[in-house]
């Protein structure tokens, strides 16, 4: 779109992905003044998260994008099955009944969410520069972007600027953020978007094999979306980009009989760490940081777009309580922290107990589950997938010992 050189709005956002968008569009709809500087000139799939858990799919409904979601392609999933040795590990779990919120699981192709909150941002009345690039940052009282649109360079002046472009934000230095991440080395996640297989519609899977196991995700098109998680000395052939049959094929040795991904490659195959990475500083002078540019949890459990939904109607929140929007950025980080750090420890300590190896894994394995039975609440983590972190979860030693069953007498092994 044509833009003027220079520009004034109240809430200037950078990234018009899930973050930024569902942002702007909660904010516009209240009547501010926003802003959406978009680098890509259309979305395209990159094995990012497509499963929203059922805390993150109240948040969206409490923001109104449910009805939004829904109809851009959103398949409920009812229940909720754990797998080991391709038999089903205990009973599925019927996560609307099971749920504080009533909801289950929502499976959504990523591509497809990011265009309809856009265009949901924009129909709100949100203006969308795109494809731009923000490339310069000035603080103070009246913060300024400079940007980069096809037609020139121009200049925004916000009441706040909001850094929502990912994982790997180039907009998180302007609040003076260094980024920090766990260890890169533990594991790896590979995901691919296939279809041809036999997959029933109503569940998701977590299946698990040694050093591996599968998150598969089933869509109502007759795709699916399916991730390995996985020990980087196991991975082999899975890893070849060119051909998904051996990707398929691990996923398939994992699942119950009778079950299939398919074949046929409908997306790209890729591998990355599973990392959580976290900005150490989240509120800026005039700028603040949502999703992924903020704290990007391990993929591997699955919370990166509920998080995001619970982001945003957290900001929202704060920025329409009252006029000081400096209180309501540094309230938000302090709620951020609060709520992700349970989030990071579950994903640091889930992934350490499913992908154990060597001769003590099937003792720590047999402790875990049995520190799960014993205490299935787990002080919330028992249910964190389906209520999401709740206040005064511990993150400590102790609770870490409890989580493993370390602190079980071996009288009750």
């Amino acid at each position: 779109m044509a833009v003027e050189a220079r520009m004034t709005t109240d809430v200037a956002i950078v990234g018009g992905g899930v973050a930024g968008s569902s942002l702007g569009a909660a904010l516009a709809r209240a009547g501010l003044g926003v802003m959406i500087i978009e680098r890509e000139a259309r979305f395209r799939d990159r094995v990012r998260g497509e499963g929203i858990h059922a805390y993150g799919v109240a948040e969206a409904e409490r923001l109104g994008l449910l009805p939004v979601i829904l109809a851009a392609g959103g398949t409920p999933l009812r229940y909720w099955q754990m797998y080991g040795g391709r038999q089903p590990a205990g009973p599925p779990i019927d996560m609307p009944a099971e749920s504080a919120t009533g909801h289950g699981e929502l499976s959504i192709y990523h591509p497809a969410l990011q265009d309809a909150l856009l265009a949901h941002a924009a129909d709100s009345g949100a203006t969308l520069i795109r494809p731009a690039k923000a490339v310069d940052f000035h603080a103070g009282s009246a913060p300024e972007l400079t940007i980069q649109a096809a037609d020139g360079e121009h200049t925004v002046r916000a009441r706040l600027v909001v850094a929502a472009d990912g994982r790997n934000s180039g907009a998180r230095r302007w609040a003076g953020a260094t980024v920090h991440s766990d260890p890169a080395d533990h594991h790896l996640i590979g995901g691919c978007l296939l279809e041809g297989g036999v997959i029933d519609t109503d569940q998701v899977y977590l299946a698990m094999g040694y050093g591996q196991f599968t998150f598969t995700i089933p869509r109502d098109d007759g795709r699916v979306r399916t991730y390995l998680i996985v020990r980087p000395e196991l991975v082999g052939a899975t890893r070849n980009a060119r051909d998904v049959t051996p990707f398929a094929e691990a996923i398939d040795r994992l699942l119950p009989e009778g079950h299939s991904v398919g074949r046929r490659s409908a997306g790209p195959l890729a591998f990355f760490p599973g990392t959580n990475t976290w900005a150490d500083r989240i509120a800026g002078d005039g700028i603040v940081l949502i999703g992924d540019a903020a704290m990007a949890t391990d993929p591997s459990v699955g919370h990166g777009l509920a998080l995001v939904f619970r982001d945003v109607r957290e900001l929202r929140d704060l920025l329409l309580d009252g006029d000081d929007w400096r209180a309501a950025i540094a309230e938000f980080a302090v709620r951020k922290r609060r709520y992700q750090e349970p989030v990071r420890s579950y994903a640091l300590w889930l992934t350490q107990a499913l992908l154990s190896t060597g001769p003590d894994a099937p003792r720590q394995m047999e402790r875990f589950r049995k520190a799960r039975q014993i205490d299935p609440e787990m002080c919330g983590y028992g249910a964190i997938s389906h209520d999401g972190p709740v206040d005064g979860m511990p993150t400590d030693e102790t609770m870490r010992r409890h989580f493993f069953g370390e602190d079980l007498n071996d009288s009750v092994l």
